[in-house]
């Protein structure tokens, strides 16, 4: 509401424009359903004005790959990593594109790994790069992973301010469960469950 007041109030804030954009995007990527492709279409719209005044290519790359324009979307993503090669955040939205745009779980692995070198406190990068070996049965990568990105939950560190990551036992579990390692499973499901009656977070009564 207040970047969308901002925005009324000087409608060239690019900066308003971004933020109103990426506020969209991030509740469409935690809300599910008819009202996620309706949050990811006026991200997008907000995105490109940004970029129109000041290049912002990592955002508008972001959600055009997630409304499913993969030309563009890519396009913006490298524009942002010419600028600037070591961003995490671009890196890290590069990896989300090959592995939600086009399921290149390896190549989407390999995004992943780069960017939480560049930023080793973004706990988002491990969960995801957890996912993705889980999906090429690499189990040895995975649990590494899913350990590291329990570490960072355990600390409340997800690589965005304000953002707090859970699920990283379940991706352990999960990678146990894949091994037929179904008591070593359940131990890691339940232990999700015990963190997430221990924090404010929206999936804690889902």
């Amino acid at each position: 509401m207040l970047f969308e007041h901002a925005v009324d109030l000087d409608v060239g804030y690019a900066r308003a424009h971004l933020e109103l954009g990426v506020a969209y995007a991030t509740k469409a990527n935690i809300w599910h359903g008819a009202s996620c492709a309706r949050k990811r279409s006026p991200a997008a719209a907000c995105a490109r004005t940004a970029a129109g005044f000041r290049a912002r290519w990592r955002e508008l790359g972001s959600v055009l790959v997630a409304l499913g324009q993969d030309r563009d979307g890519f396009e913006a993503l490298r524009r942002a990593l010419t600028i600037d090669p070591a961003d995490a955040g671009a890196l890290g939205a590069m990896a989300r594109a090959l592995f939600i745009g086009r399921a290149q779980f390896d190549e989407a692995a390999s995004w992943y790994e780069r960017a939480l070198a560049a930023n080793p406190k973004a706990g988002w990068f491990a969960l995801q790069l957890a996912h993705c070996a889980a999906l090429l049965r690499d189990f040895v990568r995975g649990e590494a992973a899913a350990n590291r990105a329990i570490e960072l939950q355990q600390a409340a560190l997800s690589g965005q301010e304000g953002v707090l990551i859970v699920g990283a036992w379940m991706r352990l579990g999960q990678l146990r469960a894949l091994q037929g390692r179904s008591a070593e499973a359940v131990a890691a499901y339940m232990q999700e469950l015990d963190f997430l009656n221990s924090v404010d977070h929206a999936l804690r009564t889902a």
